[in-house]
């Protein structure tokens, strides 16, 4: 090759390299204008709740509540979480933990969770034990769910629905994969009834609980289910043993129908009037 053509080679092959270097420096700024701000929600913007970390606590404002340990009663004989008259839409996440009562049998009659007339309430995932009842939803509540609670060594009931006499429709609940087991009269007096759980005068769904181990005391009776004088409901889907009667339907209640429950241990399986048996119950 001439040298003409080198030198004109190599003044191209300097060029390039002048544009690409000149291109490099024209990239901006490197550094950031400012720290980078969060671009999720906290779990607290996705949704908001509340603690309880307290044995006695009264719920008065709607809102999604959870336990962060366990509560226990010490000396003291009140309800352990209380939701008054009227509050409604409230959910209570058990995290896990238990509500723990270490009352003697014979005194005060305290409860896990009571609800007096509220609406929309969702009570799960958590344990009750030592308690007069563990759950009681008494006047006209609607909308009450339980749901994957055990509730274990209470003297009178396990859960309880005790609507309004006479209007059983004012009030609903839907109690779903729940335990109740060890519910013992002993100590209440001479002659005490107890229940695993009891829809008296409402309108219920029991589905796919086991229930077991219930022991009245003197000339009391024991069941694994009262349905007393409901309307509406529906018994499905559970597991019931050690009773005197393994589901007990009585006080004339109307439309009460029953569906694949298993007994074991109960000298009377199915009791009362009022039922529909609809099959696979034995």
């Amino acid at each position: 090759m001439n040298r003409p053509f080198q030198r004109l080679a190599a003044v191209l092959l300097c060029t390039s390299f002048a544009g690409l270097r000149l291109s490099a420096l024209a990239q901006g700024q490197l550094n950031p204008p400012g720290a980078p701000a969060p671009t999720f929600k906290t779990l607290t913007q996705v949704e908001p709740r509340y603690p309880i970390s307290d044995f006695q606590t009264n719920l008065t404002l709607p809102g999604s509540y959870y336990l962060v340990t366990n509560l226990f009663s010490g000396a003291n004989a009140n309800d352990a979480i209380n939701i008054r008259t009227n509050v409604h839409d409230i959910t209570i996440d058990l995290n896990g933990f238990s509500i723990i009562s270490t009352n003697p049998a014979g005194g005060a009659s305290p409860v896990g969770v009571r609800i007096s007339q509220g609406t929309n309430i969702v009570i799960r995932n958590g344990q009750f034990l030592g308690f007069d009842r563990g759950i009681r939803a008494e006047g006209a509540f609607y909308g009450v769910v339980v749901e994957n609670v055990h509730v274990a060594n209470c003297r009178r009931a396990g859960i309880e629905a005790d609507g309004v006499p006479g209007s059983p429709e004012q009030s609903s609940i839907t109690i779903r994969n729940c335990v109740v087991e060890g519910v013992d009269g002993t100590g209440e007096g001479a002659s005490v009834a107890c229940d695993g759980i009891v829809a008296l005068s409402c309108t219920a769904v029991i589905d796919n609980c086991v229930v077991r181990d219930i022991t009245a005391v003197g000339t009391g009776s024991s069941s694994c289910i009262n349905a007393s004088s409901p309307t509406n409901t529906f018994v499905n889907n559970n597991f019931l043993s050690t009773a005197d009667v393994g589901l007990k339907m009585s006080g004339g209640g109307t439309r009460v129908y029953y569906r694949n429950n298993l007994t074991a241990g109960c000298a009377t399986p199915f009791s009362g009037t009022g039922g529909v048996d609809r099959g696979g119950n034995f």
